[in-house]
């Protein structure tokens, strides 16, 4: 039974090769396209759970109110850790880590800019498991000026993990001595190239930092003995703001409220996004997203098997009649049906892995991820493949399989004609389905490039083109001393019209700081939004002057002076801002002049209340705004010049524009993979539509040679057998146009400044659809028609 069951298979799949082809094409696109989607969001969802302990680690964040402006962070203070840990015996372990700047490293005569490095406290191997390639987890961090190196970095610099032990390397602050290299760290939240000892800190240093409560740079985790005391462990976190710190700020009288949570290490990365975090929280919508997505490329998949194999019923019912006449019953036929959906469904999940092995380095490349082939053999994705393959068989091959061994015997073999059983009407609604999705994310689509542009082209109240921004290394005295000097030589290239030091730019991340305002005869606390700026640079940047002046090497009194934007005024009620006092600690400082809004941050966040401060002394990066004119000679004098007065340190610059655009980079991603995968969409559902179009040119051939012999012209064959799948794709678009209107609707309330959702939009989506369901139609609709009517008609 079964060898006739593969040999009518065999034979199904040789006699009916267009459709055959059609269908496991379109099949192993559809499992593809779910197979690397189902990998990205199990890369998400896998985030900090490899830790062998991380059913027991927490991470302790802050929340602080200062006059009802709330604000999330990632750190807390240093002390916090010692003084839990006498309050709350039962921790096993807690550990603390904070974040260093960039750092130039040397060791002999290699140089090397280095970013994720952090001070750590010698229980992070306790807390965190890592594979260790070289040294003891237990002694690695324990003495001062050690640093524990991740694979990659001592590969690069020093060329092994084995050339790396027992080597010093130099920062511009301390030697430190390489004690451990581990495997290069896998999905975390926790990133970083090397680990320091915090004992590097001398013990003044470090008796500063437990008394610094006002001071929230530490990332602290804690390790719980027992899962079950999450509870308790809450409770008494939750109450260490205003049992601890409340105390503390209205010694100060300081009116603020703190309060510290527990997070879950595995819920951080797609957890709520809080201020310092060591690396941008993940998105949890756009798992949803491109799951649906994932859904709709297979629903589509299956409705083209499902729509051919009842289009084909016909051709096939005979053979029904025949093996229900000779004593098959109903239960063996849906088997057999259900068999070959199944055995098609395999040679396209064969194909599709093929597929995919060929596409994940392309697909790593679009969505910033390093996942590995290996994890195609995971028990996860394994079991995953294996309910999509039941799935399909199920969804694409049940509805043929009931409506094929449905058929009576005697009314299929008294005629050629199929059994009127409500075929032709499902197929319509599948193929107004197919469509409704490719609208709607053709929709979709076409909203997210419009956002983009809007994201990317809005005026932001400043100049972002032409600025080149090149960083100043931590301790760079060379650079820091000669700031004039170094404008002065850049600006004698007539292609660069201005420079200015500064230790800011827009799209840097945003402090928070804690000021004092007059009203009526006291003063009231308030936190406020806060940059430095060089002299200089706010006429760099082009932002616009409404009242006042800016900062100026002119008035030496301008390092007791601020500027503020629109929105502070307007939040203050300030209608004549210039010459009010802001009292920042004991200083007074002077309101000098008013900027009119530019957005500093992106344009997910309205124009936030900012404080602007005069950076002198000191700075980050040196901006340089540059003619468009032969850009590429400019950046090399630059270099040389720039060379001439640092010879220690590697120079690195980026351009302003590029920096800012890069807090678009989630939704960027996004666009790029929705757009590839709706085109999956367009192409899976033209596929479907070809087949059927194809099919019913087939069966119409008889009625397409009486109506060529009474005159039609091939035009008008082609009007007629294209204006029923017209009529699908309009009713198509009626039902997508709402649909995707509401979801890019909630989409864009995550901005505070986004594009409209016009008409044109919607208009040119469905314009797409149906020219591309037409030319698919058309050329079917041609060829049947350009048939000699003589030969049609004497075949029939």
């Amino acid at each position: 039974m079964l060898h006739n069951y593969l040999l009518t298979f065999w034979r199904i799949l040789l006699r009916n090769k267009v459709y055959t082809g059609l269908n496991i094409a379109g099949l192993a696109i559809g499992i593809s396209s779910c197979i690397l989607i189902l990998l990205y969001i199990q890369d998400e969802l896998s985030y900090d759970k490899h830790f062998d302990k991380a059913d027991r680690i927490y991470k302790v964040t802050s929340s602080i109110s200062m006059q009802g402006d709330k604000q999330t962070i990632s750190t807390i203070p240093f002390p916090f850790a010692s003084t839990l840990e006498q309050m709350y015996p039962d921790l096993e372990a807690t550990v603390r880590l904070q974040g260093m700047p960039k750092q130039t490293v040397w060791f002999e005569d290699r140089m090397l800019n280095v970013e994720g490095l952090f001070f750590s406290d010698e229980t992070f191997f306790d807390v965190f498991s890592h594979d260790f390639l070289l040294g003891n987890p237990t002694t690695v961090l324990q003495a001062p000026n050690t640093i524990v190196l991740t694979k990659d970095m001592a590969e690069k610099l020093f060329g092994s993990p084995q050339a790396a032990m027992g080597k010093v390397i130099r920062t511009s602050k301390r030697p430190l001595e390489v004690t451990g290299v581990i495997e290069n760290p896998k999905q975390s939240h926790l990133k970083f190239t090397g680990l320091v000892s915090m004992t590097s800190f001398d013990k003044e240093a470090i008796a500063q930092k437990e008394k610094a409560w006002y001071n929230y740079t530490s990332h602290t985790y804690v390790l719980l003995k027992d899962p079950k005391q999450q509870s308790e462990f809450y409770n008494a976190v939750s109450g260490f703001g205003g049992s601890v710190m409340g105390p503390m700020y209205k010694k100060d009288n300081l009116n603020i409220e703190v309060n510290f949570y527990p997070h879950p290490i595995t819920e951080i990365h797609l957890g709520e996004s809080l201020s310092n975090e060591i690396t941008p929280a993940g998105n949890r919508t756009n798992l949803y997203i491109f799951g649906f997505v994932a859904a709709f490329v297979l629903l589509i998949a299956s409705i083209n098997y499902t729509n051919l194999a009842t289009a084909r019923a016909s051709k096939r019912a005979q053979e029904v009649g025949l093996r229900k006449t000779i004593g098959a019953d109903r239960s063996q036929l849906v088997w057999q049906f259900l068999g070959e959906s199944l055995l098609m469904t395999l040679i396209a999940t064969v194909l599709a892995l093929a597929l995919v092995e060929f596409l994940l380095p392309s697909f790593n490349l679009l969505t910033d991820k390093n996942i590995d082939h290996s994890t195609l053999m995971s028990s996860h994705l394994l079991l995953a493949l294996f309910a999509l393959v039941v799935l399909i068989t199920v969804l694409a091959g049940g509805y043929p399989a009931f409506f094929l061994s449905g058929f009576k015997p005697m009314t299929v073999l008294k005629s050629s004609r199929m059994p009127n059983s409500g075929g032709a009407m499902l197929r319509k609604s599948l193929v107004v389905t197919q469509f409704a999705i490719s609208i709607a994310l053709i929709i979709c689509t076409i909203v997210v490039i419009k956002q983009m542009h809007y994201l990317k082209n809005s005026d932001l109240g400043f100049n972002k083109e032409q600025v080149m921004v090149i960083a100043i290394q931590p301790g760079d005295t060379a650079v820091v001393n000669h700031l004039a000097s170094i404008k002065g030589e850049l600006l004698q290239n007539p292609k660069i019209t201005e420079v200015a030091a500064t230790t800011y730019v827009p799209g840097d991340d945003i402090g928070t700081s804690l000021y004092h305002f007059p009203n009526g005869g006291a003063y009231e606390e308030r936190s406020f939004n806060s940059i430095w700026v060089g002299f200089g640079f706010m006429d760099l940047l082009g932002a616009e002057l409404v009242d006042g002046r800016f900062f100026s090497e002119d008035h030496p009194n301008d390092l007791n002076t601020v500027i503020i934007n629109e929105a502070t005024a307007k939040h203050l009620n300030w209608k004549n801002p210039v010459g009010q006092n802001i009292r920042a600690g004991d200083t007074d400082l002077k309101v000098i002049g008013m900027v009119k809004d530019f957005n500093y941050q992106s344009l997910h966040n309205a124009v936030q209340p900012l404080l602007i401060f005069p950076a002198s002394g000191w700075a980050k990066y040196v901006t340089v705004r540059l003619s468009p004119e032969d850009v590429r000679s400019t950046i090399s004098f630059v270099e040389e010049k720039w060379g001439a007065f640092d010879q220690k340190h590697p120079m690195e610059y980026y351009f302003l524009d590029e920096h800012f655009d890069k807090q678009y980079r989630a939704e960027e991603k996004m666009l790029t993979v929705f757009g590839y995968f709706t085109l999956l969409t367009v192409i899976i559902a033209c596929m479907g539509l070809f087949g059927l179009a194809a099919f019913t040119a087939e069966e119409r051939k008889k009625e397409i040679g009486i109506r060529k012999v009474l005159g039609s012209s091939v035009s008008d064959i082609v009007l007629l057998l294209s204006r029923d799948f017209a009529v699908l794709v309009l009713i198509a678009i009626l039902i997508a146009c709402p649909v995707a209107w509401y979801g890019m609707h909630i989409w864009l309330q995550d901005f505070a400044y986004k594009t409209e959702l016009s008409w044109i939009m919607f208009a040119a989506a469905s314009f797409i659809a149906l020219a591309v369901a037409l030319l698919t139609v058309s050329y079917q609709a041609l060829k049947a028609a350009s048939l000699d009517p003589v030969k049609t008609l004497r075949t029939q």
